[in-house]
Formats: structure tokens, C-alpha cells, sequence
């Protein structure tokens, strides 16, 4: 509130006003308090994984299955099926990531009348970085691909450049 301090001058002119801020200081940290406590904190967002069940081992034909190897500097090498002599190669896009899968369904659903049987096998490399990694599972939601595992590279993989 303002209030009027009477001081005397000699020359008559009119008092000063005093401006006491006192309550302001309170109501600011009343809503640096209020918005303190009503803000919610970032969760941390977590990508659901469906297991296999305990058992024998899944067995896949070669002509269903898909290899991505996801190497340094953004490269993907990839073969079809235990054919490791035959591996393309393609620098890290979503769009060719996404043809790739995309001309694998075709050949499996041409192949065996269903896309969804296809297999994809994601490898990464000691050297891939995560993000490629996370692109890589978010394609397999994308392509509506519905066996995919992530395992580990073998040696020879780890060695692609």
C-alpha cells in the first residue's frame, strides 16, 4: 500500500508518497511456491519389449529372415538370411532403412503369402551409437513388423566397415 509520509518542508510543497513493497516480496514467492508445485517433471519415457518364452529355440528359414548390422558413422550393413558373403551396404536413413524392410515383406509375402512372416535380426556393433539403435526398433513399429530380435554382433560383423 501507499502511504503518505508528512514531511515538512519549508518550501510548502506537497509530501512525497512512499511505495512499501514488503507485500509484493511475500506474493512473489507465494507463486514461485505455487509454480514450483504444480509443474510436473518430465517422466522418463520407456520403450515396451515382448519376450520370447523360455524354450526351445525359434527356428526361421533363410529366405524370411533379415540381418541389420548397424555399424560407426551411420552405416547399416544388411543380408538376407545366413548369407553373409552377399552384404549391402547403406549410410543411416530412415527412408532406406524403411525400403529395405519394405522389399523384404514384398519378397517374404510373395514368397510365402504373408509379410508378416518375415524376421529381422538387428545387430549393433560395439561402435553404433544409441540413436540408430532406437531408430532402428521405431522402424519395426512403423513396418508393422512383428518378429524382430536385437542380439549381438559375432565377430566378423564387428569388423564391417
Amino acid at each position: 500500500m501507499a502511504e503518505i509520509i508528512s514531511r515538512n518542508k519549508r518550501d510548502g510543497s506537497k509530501p512525497m508518497p512512499r511505495v512499501d513493497l514488503t507485500p509484493m516480496v511475500g506474493l512473489g514467492f507465494l507463486l514461485i511456491t505455487f509454480f514450483i508445485v504444480t509443474t510436473s517433471m518430465n517422466h522418463p519415457v520407456q520403450m515396451t519389449c515382448i519376450l520370447p518364452k523360455e524354450g526351445a529355440p525359434t527356428k526361421s528359414a533363410d529366405s524370411k529372415t533379415l540381418t541389420l548390422v548397424l555399424a560407426d558413422q551411420n552405416k547399416i550393413f544388411y543380408y538376407h538370411g545366413n548369407d553373409s558373403l552377399e552384404i549391402s551396404t547403406s549410410n543411416y536413413a530412415a527412408s532406406e532403412l524403411r525400403n529395405v524392410i519394405i522389399e523384404k515383406q514384398k519378397s517374404v509375402a510373395k514368397k510365402f503369402g504373408n509379410k508378416n512372416e518375415i524376421f529381422i535380426l538387428i545387430k549393433p556393433t560395439k561402435k553404433a551409437i544409441y540413436k540408430n539403435v532406437v531408430d532402428a526398433l521405431d522402424e519395426m513399429t512403423i513396418n508393422e513388423v512383428k518378429r524382430f530380435m536385437l542380439i549381438k554382433a559375432n565377430n566378423f560383423e564387428e569388423k564391417m566397415k
